[in-house]
């Protein structure tokens, strides 16, 4: 006689669940032991936070869905922070919470879970109802796919360790794949759309995750080499044309300052499979002249409050780009032997390296990295004042740089580099942190360790939380909490058993580079940059 819990366990692996992100608690380690008995690794942190961030970065990494596994009360609560960053990558997960057992009046752990995650903006389904429980969790499943977007199954840990002999309504069901098509695609859409293109003089093609998504980067370059278009990304979409001429790299906020001038001269920017953020347009200085089509399954013409596009294009990317690039007529726009000089050193980063206090400028710290790390590696980029610098890094295609930012929350660099380990495990994964969103989760360094990944963890130190150190200086304002000294990294990681290396200059960096790619283990770097060099953003936004 099986309890609700093993086969609970059965449904998930039965949908193809083999990696499970945790820390266990009285809701979930029972489920949890289910799960490892039938095959499932679990990779468990030491904080539940990091346990959904890993899963995340795992489902991104792969483009499957992630599963994680946090226990009820205050396990859930510890993770609203992750969870509106995954609504808001669309990133598709399965959460299973457990719950308060429901044959109590009172437990210490009781909370009600559901409004916690409903404010998220994620779902939560409570299995109470054994009769509908396989049901359920097929529906979860489900949504989570099509959706791309993170579910909590909350089911009370007394319910779980019921005995039942109701194995055949137990069982996973199908998800039945969507098949990509035209929508609502016309010909009179697309000869509107030609006709505009055939007028632009200098278009910009800007893909994104749905492009990505929808394998439509062929069809995108094919539109480019027809309408004479330049090639850009918004930032998730980052390294989709890194192989192709007339590329721009990242559009927006992170565009490099000669890419910026280029966008400025745009009259059209065609959002293929983008979300058309006011960070891809630099909160709509960018292209301040160019009009906008938005080719999506669901184009908008008003994003995050502000008018987008001008022409909605309802299509898949891929489908919709081909028939773009068929309606076209062959033009030269800014295709030119000039514009592919211009557009190859809008790439370069800049030689900076003086700063006031002698210290490391961030730029060349970045600048010595990208030459010495090959594309081979994997690149996780984070969020705060750091990540404009890693994310000028323009050698690695888009399937070795992950970077999920989506709720400007910064303590996430370990536990996504966690999570891309875990999906590519012959790989090597760089991951570049500031020191303050490392501190966030510094405990992740032992789970890191004992799970041998193989992550070079380069923590760009300036003693400082930069972002909020920048904006106070630029407000005159006190720098107090700000500030808090560069902390000893090596010896901290020495401590968790993680080999260290301190760098005041650039010197030797190779040789430890080579050292590291040579190894089977973890390590990391203390690199000890200025707290004087504020990045672009933050110059022009104060």
């Amino acid at each position: 006689m099986n309890k609700y819990y093993e086969s609970v366990a059965d449904i998930f692996c039965q949908h193809g669940i083999d990696r499970c992100f945790a820390l266990l608690g009285d809701a979930n380690m029972h489920w949890a032991g289910a799960m490892h008995e039938r095959g499932v690794t679990f990779v468990y942190t030491r904080h539940e936070h990091a346990a959904v961030a890993g899963a995340a970065a795992y489902a991104r990494a792969l483009g499957k869905i992630g599963c994680a596994s946090v226990t009820c009360g205050p396990g859930l609560t510890q993770i609203m922070t992750i969870l509106p960053i995954a609504v808001r990558a669309h990133i598709p997960m399965i959460i299973f919470a457990g719950e308060a057992p429901i044959g109590k009046a009172w437990y210490n752990q009781m909370i009600d879970q559901a409004p916690f995650v409903a404010a998220c903006g994620a779902e939560y389904h409570a299995l109470h109802d054994l009769n509908r429980l396989g049901e359920q969790i097929n529906d979860a499943f489900t949504k989570a796919h099509h959706n791309k977007m993170p579910i909590v199954l909350g089911m009370p840990f007394d319910l779980q360790k019921m005995p039942h002999t109701d194995t055949p309504k137990l069982a996973a069901r199908k998800i039945i794949a969507e098949t990509a098509k035209n929508i609502d695609l016309t010909a009179d859409i697309i000869e509107t759309a030609a006709r505009q293109i055939a007028e632009a003089k200098r278009p910009v093609i800007l893909a994104g995750l749905g492009a990505v998504a929808a394998q439509a980067k062929p069809a995108c370059v094919a539109l480019a080499e027809q309408s004479g278009a330049m090639l850009a990304t918004t930032l998730p979409a980052k390294g989709l044309f890194h192989d192709q001429p007339y590329n721009l790299g990242v559009a927006g906020g992170y565009a490099t300052q000669k890419s910026k001038a280029i966008f400025a001269q745009s009259d059209l920017v065609i959002g293929i499979g983008a979300r058309l953020a006011s960070h891809s347009f630099d909160g709509g200085q960018l292209t301040p002249n160019a009009k906008v089509m938005h080719l999506d399954v669901s184009p908008q013409a008003t994003v995050q409050g502000r008018h987008a596009a001008d022409l909605l294009i309802p299509a898949d990317a891929k489908y919709g780009a081909e028939a773009l690039a068929a309606a076209v007529k062959k033009q030269t726009g800014w295709r030119t032997p000039e514009m592919l000089h211009t557009a190859a050193d809008a790439l370069i980063l800049p030689d900076d390296n003086d700063t006031p206090d002698g210290q490391l400028h961030p730029m060349a710290v970045i600048k010595k990295l990208d030459e010495i790390i090959p594309k081979t590696c994997h690149i996780v980029n984070t969020s705060g004042h750091c990540a404009y610098y890693s994310a000028q890094m323009n050698a690695h295609p888009h399937d070795h740089f992950t970077v999920i930012r989506e709720f400007g929350a910064i303590g996430n660099g370990t536990s996504f580099a966690i999570g891309v380990a875990t999906a590519f495990p012959d790989r090597k994964i760089v991951l570049i942190d500031g020191d303050g969103s490392l501190l966030m989760h510094a405990q992740e360094l032992e789970t890191i360790q004992r799970h041998n990944l193989n992550i070079l963890i380069i923590v760009m130190n300036d003693g400082a939380y930069g972002s909020e150190i920048h904006k106070l200086r630029k407000d005159n304002a006190p720098l107090a909490g700000s500030v808090f000294g560069k902390s000893d990294f090596a010896a901290i990681a020495n401590g968790f058993g993680i080999a260290a290396k301190q760098f005041t200059s650039l010197d030797d960096m190779q040789a430890a580079f080579d050292a590291f790619h040579e190894s089977s283990q973890p390590a990391l770097w203390d690199v000890h940059i200025s707290d004087q060099i504020a990045s672009p953003p933050i110059m022009k936004t104060h």
